[in-house]
């Protein structure tokens, strides 16, 4: 459809600008590194070679430029035209005709360029892989595949091997350029990709981890794989296809809509014969309102269902809410990302639908489990007194996204019931707050998906079950009885539910609450570890002292103060941490030049004692004995240096007394953890850490600590974020999966903890780690995206079923 092109080609150009930026940079800081390299008199490269590839680079740089973007450009046309389009021949095709041999340029071709593709790859390994997820997504694959991603690095690489090699005649000179100018690009890709994501971003195309197409429900497949079939027979591609599916089979427009839903399939009639036939015209108003042709070609322009319904549900947040839905509703395709639909709550209306809250709130839990999770919303809507064409639009909107909610298998049967009692108070929460829609984070649309994620692959006997189906038909209840008009009432009940599931999976057995706690300790003393190691750099970077003694306080004794604080902390008495501080201008003092043989004398004394705190000291946090006698020979040439250095001149800079010293380490505070929780970068936990404390705690975990990417940006850890306590996931071996639930996310989203089911043994992850596994695929999300959002999906693809079926329809 119209709006996946325009999106596409926003991303092209986007591409095409930063691309031609990003060469222009690429060549720049190529040509300032082999400067420099050049004068290095250690320089590896053979001088002569090195003179005459910077020679080359600047005569033949706008060739180069040229051809480099010439031939990116080509790449990407012909990316975009056969992006997920199978063109291979089978191998029930080939025949000893069709094959040929492959000289040795072409072999060396292909090792260079894959060579160079591998470390561009690395280089923006993040952002490169949530573009790939996005263009899957677009096409409805499961299969996330970069081959088919119209900007990926093999263009890159192979445009800049064929334009050095077609200006460059010496292989050398080309050889020693491609290093050069791949370092540069290997500097700079991860912004250009980001760049690229930044507008599918901001058309409400997320990166969603997908989960098992066998978990929709059959007849969103059925009507997915139509949809599919006409799509690639028409060659439009639709963005709206449900994650979680690949290509689908045959089909025509008119039969698409025999396979939706027939209790969906007049309501989204209704709302697509509400909307103008491409054409209509109002004449007599043309005439008499002296309309511009521009204007009276955008009152003439009708509007797509597809398209308003998208508009609806990716508004951006910060919106304003003077705009009624019907103001919306009405307007053109155009109109429809200006406005944005407000309060339009009808009391008529809201009174009708009070009355139909309280009939649900009287009938007995046990009669509405009974009856099963059966939609009301049709036969409400089509009782109620709406006149406004905004209020109906909505009112049959929400209709249908419970009629898909209430069908989703993913969900058991049980909670579906559940979450059926709570079709009414929505309906109302929508008319109260039409921007409920809108927002993602809104505490309606936030209560049913955590509802749904919590359940999806439990045991419906197990204890946990049962218990947390308790909780949910006391939110239930709760929201039928006491929900009039202010919908922070939702909010409520979902900080409620949060509470619950937090504490039931924290303490569902002796184990999960050890490690929690072990983790929880690991993070704090981290966090208070790297504020503690920020103030100590602050005091010790302008002191005049040796490195290596500046590492030894960062490093090594920082963890000692913590662990200080710590046990001053436990004991309510603050003897140790002060003990452990004093030695710190001890240290500093031992290590400045000595002025006096005084001086040197008081060194000599003071030694011993110094030497003897530091070892107590990096005992003290089960430093290895090794590593301790390592951390402190590093000291010993400091201070053999200093016993031996002359007195300095008259002229010498002033070094700082004993007591200066003492006052200026005064100021620095070993917090406890209370005072260290304000972060401003990614906290990483280091191994050994969250090891002393699951060792501290007798806990046997599974543990993942692998460490960040160097490339992770913001964007990519975003894709954490849709991890919640009590998601179920699935962890991956070979043809086997064994599905798990997240019992716990640290306060930071350094840590996270999983149990298998059936398990009690817990496993921990670092935040860098289960991002490499949910990318990897040994990670994999049981939903490729909540309850409501699932809903939308379907929504979405039976709008453009019907759609597809309107006369004129382009």
């Amino acid at each position: 459809m119209q709006l996946v092109k325009r999106v596409i080609q926003l991303a092209k150009d986007r591409a095409l600008i930063k691309f031609s930026a990003l060469a222009k940079t690429m060549v720049r800081e190529a040509e300032n590194a082999m400067v420099q390299e050049l004068a290095d008199p250690l320089m590896q490269v053979e001088r002569r070679t090195a003179v005459a590839a910077l020679h080359a680079l600047r005569q033949e740089q706008s060739a180069i430029l040229y051809g480099f973007d010439t031939r990116y450009r080509d790449g990407v046309e012909r990316g975009l035209r056969t992006m997920y389009t199978d063109l291979r021949q089978g191998l029930d095709k080939l025949s000893a005709n069709t094959l040929s041999l492959i000289d040795d340029e072409t072999v060396n071709r292909q090792l260079e360029v894959g060579h160079l593709v591998q470390r561009l790859r690395d280089a923006c390994d993040e952002n490169l892989g949530r573009l790939n997820i996005m263009i899957a997504q677009m096409h409805g694959d499961a299969d996330v595949h970069e081959r088919e991603n119209p900007f990926r690095p093999y263009l890159i690489a192979r445009a800049l091997y064929e334009s050095l090699n077609e200006r460059v005649a010496d292989e050398d000179c080309a050889r020693i350029l491609f290093s050069r100018l791949s370092d540069s690009l290997a500097a700079h890709l991860s912004n250009y990709y980001a760049s690229i994501c930044e507008v599918f971003d901001a058309n409400g195309i997320q990166a969603r981890l997908l989960a098992r197409p066998t978990k929709l429900k059959r007849h969103q497949r059925d009507m997915l794989a139509q949809q599919l079939a006409a799509m690639n027979s028409t060659n439009q591609p639709s963005m709206f296809a449900m994650g979680g599916m690949g290509r689908g089979g045959a089909g025509s427009g008119s039969s698409r809509l025999e396979d939706i839903n027939s209790r969906v399939l007049p309501v989204l009639q209704r709302m697509l014969e509400t909307l103008p036939v491409a054409g209509e015209q109002d004449t007599d108003a043309s005439a008499g309102d002296g309309l511009s042709s521009k204007a009276l070609a955008g009152r003439l322009q009708a509007p797509l269902l597809p398209e308003l319904v998208w508009k609806l549900f990716n508004q951006p947040e910060s919106v304003p809410t003077d705009a009624g839905l019907g103001q919306t509703f009405a307007g053109s395709a155009a109109g429809v990302a200006a406005a944005v639909p407000g309060p339009l709550a009808d009391p008529e209306v809201l009174k009708q639908i009070d009355g139909y809250q309280r009939q649900a709130a009287d009938v007995q839990e046990e009669s509405d489990a009974a009856s099963g999770s059966r939609n009301e919303l049709f036969e409400i809507g089509n009782r109620l007194e709406v006149s406004e064409p905004g209020q109906r639009f909505a009112i049959d909107v929400v209709s249908v996204l419970f009629e898909f909610i209430l069908e989703d298998e993913q969900i058991p049967a049980g909670v579906r019931a559940r979450i059926a009692r709570l079709q009414i108070p929505f309906l109302k929460a929508a008319m109260l707050e039409p921007h409920l829609l809108q927002q993602a984070s809104h505490p309606a649309r936030q209560l049913l998906n955590r509802i749904g994620s919590a359940t999806i692959g439990l045991d419906a006997d197990s204890l946990m079950a049962q218990r947390l189906d308790g909780e949910i038909a006391r939110l239930v209840k709760r929201i039928l009885k006491e929900f009039e008009h202010d919908t922070a009432l939702f909010g409520d009940c979902l900080q409620e539910f949060e509470s619950f599931l937090a504490e039931e999976l924290a303490n569902a057995n002796a184990e999960a609450a050890r490690s929690i706690q072990a983790a929880e300790e690991a993070e704090k003393f981290s966090a208070v570890l790297r504020s503690t190691a920020e103030s100590l750099h602050e005091i010790v970077s302008p002191m005049d002292i040796d490195q290596r003694v500046k590492d030894f306080i960062e490093q090594v004794w920082a963890r000692v103060l913590v662990r200080a604080a710590r046990q001053d902390a436990e004991s309510g008495a603050a003897t140790t941490g002060p003990q452990y501080r004093d030695v710190l201008p001890e240290l500093v003092w031992s290590a400045q030049v000595k002025t006096t043989a005084e001086e040197r004398s008081a060194l000599m004394r003071m030694l011993p004692g110094l030497v003897k705190r530091l070892r107590v000291g990096m005992l003290m946090v089960h430093m290895p004995e090794d590593e301790c006698k390592t951390a402190l020979d590093s000291l010993v040439p400091v201070h053999m240096q200093v016993l031996r250095q002359q007195a300095p001149g008259e002229n010498a800079k002033a070094l700082p007394g004993l007591e200066e010293l003492r006052k200026e380490f005064s100021r620095l505070v070993a917090s406890d953890y209370g005072d260290a929780w304000v972060l401003t970068e990614p906290l990483q936990v280091e191994p050994e850490i969250l090891q002393s404390a699951l060792a501290d705690k007798g806990v046997e975990a599974d543990v993942d600590m692998a460490p960040p990417s160097p490339y992770a940006t913001t964007p990519s850890k975003d894709l954490l974020l849709q991890l919640q306590v009590g998601s179920c996931v699935e962890f991956r071996a070979g043809d086997t999966a064994a599905p798990a639930r997240l019992i716990w996310v640290s306060r930071h989203h350094s840590l996270f903890i999983f149990r298998l089911d059936g398990q009690t043994k817990p496993m921990v992850y670092a935040a860098a780690s289960l991002l490499q596994a949910l990318q990897s695929g040994k990670v994999g999300l049981m939903e490729y995206a909540p309850a409501f959002d699932r809903a939308v999906d379907a929504l979405m693809m039976g709008a453009e079923a019907v759609q597809s079926s309107r006369p004129g329809h382009p």
